[in-house]
């Protein structure tokens, strides 16, 4: 499984060799530091996000050099943990069984507009089926499915509202 950040990248933070023991040892820690601190799995990503990386330097920076202080935040990190954590929340994540023909299914917290990021069949199909489905939501909690029987599906959708977009 990969880390927030390659052995590579960790060197530079902590100033020392990609083949450290200690830095090595402390990457998964650091990951699920952050993943707790932010509700989020990083790693899951397939880019990682820039102030998930900032992130977990500091927290890295601040065990490596404080082994003491290993499981705590280092000292002014909350702003950076409190950006990732609003950066997590945009993207909602749900996880429905399909219906036995086109029509709505309900789907608790999904907002009129949201854009349907991704939906994969994990349960009786697998891979992309977003062709099955609407690709943005048109009624609040529901998810409407364009046709065919899948009730013996389950499928996992992410979400995104487009105004998450906007930056003040």
């Amino acid at each position: 499984m990969p880390n927030i950040l390659t052995p590579a990248e960790a060197a530079n933070f902590v100033r020392t060799e990609t083949t450290d023991q200690i830095m090595l040892m402390l990457l998964p820690m650091v990951d699920e530091h952050v993943q707790q601190a932010t509700g989020r799995d990083w790693t899951a990503d397939a880019t990682i996000h820039p102030t998930a990386k900032a992130a977990a330097g500091m927290t890295l920076t601040y065990w490596y050099d404080n082994p003491s202080a290993i499981g705590s935040s280092p000292e002014g990190s909350s702003s950076v943990f409190l950006q990732l954590e609003a950066e997590a929340l945009k993207y909602r994540k749900y996880q429905f069984t399909g219906a036995s023909g086109a029509g709505s299914i309900a789907l608790p917290g999904a907002l009129e507009g949201d854009d349907v990021i991704k939906l994969v069949g994990v349960y009786g199909v697998s891979g992309d089926q977003s062709a099955n489905f609407e690709t943005e939501i048109s009624v609040i909690g529901q998810i409407q499915q364009t046709g065919g029987d899948l009730s013996e599906n389950l499928y996992v959708v992410v979400l995104k509202s487009p105004g998450d977009d906007v930056s003040a």
